[in-house]
């Protein structure tokens, strides 16, 4: 009798058991539930695989990624392109390369005709710069050659683009993976009846710039501008060209990019560009606590949300440059600098303004950070030195910046002696002290200090149940590879709503590109979202207030 009533109570099974028959085995052989397939995809599209995780090499991260999107693009290509589109046109993602590789894969395997050509009409969209649409055609080239759509799908990149932004393109991305703007030209021959355009288009192909006497053309400006800074001699007279001709410092020689250079730099080069070489604006002097004018200029510039929001600076281009620019030293070693601390203050600012003014749900909140062994293994969204482990911090820091009243906890498991006792001897879990203006560096200090154990998504609902705390709202920050429960967390949340008479939800933060979620899809109190999504913030409030 106890055996089979055992069998058929969920209180009953551990999470290395299977609760339902809609349940899968995650990589760490609990069972959880699969995303469904557009949230999946939009996992991928926002976070990537850069870095891989604890269970998967880069590499084999990448390989069960892609080819997941290679069926799902056979399958429902038109929803594949929607989902691209959404996270495209909103600034969702960090990163352009998965949707470049998504929108290749349409463009080249789609089965409808349809489908391809929209993918197509599409590129002069996704890929906004000449860096993107090299490693776009990197892409197509790589799955199937050029046929007649791929010549006119990027002829038609050249002949829509405004003109200005082809010169840029011209002098900034001559090229990249192997590819030139030249080789495109060649395969694609747009064709335009445009002086001013097949001037432009004549230089990326022989660098020559023709009739610039003879044609009014402004957008030719930033070309001569270009052929006459690789005649001088000096980077204070490369610094006066750039200021006259509106020159991105990638115009100029790179022997001559000296402090002068860097300085102009500053008023010519965009938002995005001035993030990635703060500590190169350090490195050559111009960036100083001597020099008091740069350093407000900066700070004035990556602490104004409309300057950020037009710059389309993503919060993970925000939190990286925070990272490197406070370590004082480059990714790979090269090149040092003195940090200013307003501009380190400045960039963890930068973070939480872009994701845009988010309205405060007004409920409580519990803050679960995963803490356990996987979630110290491999990169978020590419960033050197940002692991799942580090990332929770800087995504609860949000909530903890948006939310009046909430509480935090890292959890771990401690059972099964996997793991240990910590903060005051609860097993696997460790209340933290996590306010609005807490340095992120404070909050990941205090996080590594905490033993790993297993996974057990379980704990914050526990924890809050045994200890009677009222929740509205829990928000579990993990890679969903739990599996050192005594209970499911469905089952968790169940116990609390019962226990406490609250009807409480559940929203999981997924920290990696894996296919997983400890949310049950079917279930109106849970939800799965993706983080650093742009948009997580502003949904996680709309669920947590009841109006999703």
């Amino acid at each position: 009798m106890k055996n089979y009533l055992n069998a058929v109570n969920p209180l009953k099974r551990t999470q290395t058991e299977r609760l339902g028959p809609r349940q899968v085995v995650n990589n760490a052989g609990g069972f959880v539930y699969a995303l469904p397939d557009e949230a999946r995809l939009t996992r991928f599209l926002i976070l990537g695989t850069d870095g891989g995780t604890f269970y998967a090499t880069e590499r084999a991260h990448t390989l069960q990624a892609t080819e997941f999107v290679k069926t799902f693009v056979l399958l429902d290509a038109g929803a594949a392109l929607r989902v691209t589109l959404d996270v495209i046109r909103a600034g969702r993602a960090p990163k352009p390369d998965p949707a470049l590789l998504v929108l290749a894969l349409i463009a080249k395997t789609a089965p409808d005709a349809a489908h391809r050509k929209a993918a197509w009409d599409a590129l002069p969209e996704v890929a906004r710069t000449g860096t993107m649409l090299l490693h776009f055609l990197a892409f197509a080239d790589a799955l199937g050659g050029w046929g007649r759509l791929t010549r006119r799908g990027v002829a038609n990149v050249y002949e829509s683009a405004d003109a200005a932004r082809l010169a840029l393109w011209a002098v900034k991305y001559k090229s990249r993976d192997g590819w030139s703007q030249a080789d495109a030209l060649r395969l694609s021959h747009p064709r335009t009846d445009d002086p001013e355009r097949n001037a432009i288009l004549k230089f990326m192909v022989d660098g020559v710039l023709d009739g610039v006497g003879d044609i009014s053309a402004p957008a030719l400006r930033v070309i001569e501008g270009h052929l006459l800074a690789q005649r001088v001699t000096t980077d204070k007279d490369a610094a006066t060209l750039m200021r006259g001709y509106g020159l991105p410092i990638e115009a100029i020689p790179t022997h001559l990019r000296g402090e002068a250079v860097y300085r102009a730099a500053m008023q010519t080069n965009g938002l995005t560009w001035q993030l990635r070489n703060l500590g190169n604006l350090g490195r050559v002097g111009v960036l100083s606590a001597a020099n008091r004018d740069v350093v407000r200029e900066v700070v004035d510039r990556v602490t104004n949300p409309d300057a950020l929001k037009r710059g389309r600076i993503h919060p993970l281009d925000a939190l990286k440059a925070h990272l490197v620019y406070a370590q004082g030293r480059g990714v790979k070693g090269k090149g040092e600098w003195v940090p200013v601390p307003q501009v380190v203050d400045a960039l963890q600012d930068a973070f939480y303004l872009a994701f845009g003014a988010v309205r405060p749900a007004g409920k409580r909140f519990l803050l679960g950070l995963d803490v356990s062994g996987s979630m110290g293994v491999g990169l978020v969204g590419g960033v050197p030195g940002l692991s799942p482990l580090k990332a929770t911090a800087a995504m609860a820091l949000v909530t903890a910046r948006t939310e009046p009243e909430y509480a935090a906890v890292a959890f771990s498991s401690a059972g099964s002696g996997y793991g240990g006792r910590w903060g005051g001897g609860t097993p696997g879990l460790t209340p933290l002290t996590i306010t609005p203006r807490q340095r992120l560096d404070d909050v990941m200090a205090a996080m590594q200090k905490i033993p790993m154990g297993g996974t057990d998504c379980a704990l914050p609902m526990l924890w809050a149940a045994k200890n009677k705390v009222l929740v509205d709202t829990f928000v579990v920050y993990t890679d969903n590879e739990t599996w050192a429960g005594g209970v499911h967390p469905t089952v968790a949340l169940d116990q609390y709503r019962q226990k406490m008479g609250v009807d409480a939800r559940v929203i999981v933060v997924g920290m990696t590109a894996t296919e997983f979620t400890i949310a049950d899809p079917n279930r109106g109190d849970m939800l799965d979202v993706v983080g650093f999504d742009t948009a997580a913030p502003g949904v996680m409030t709309d669920f947590a207030r009841g109006e999703l």
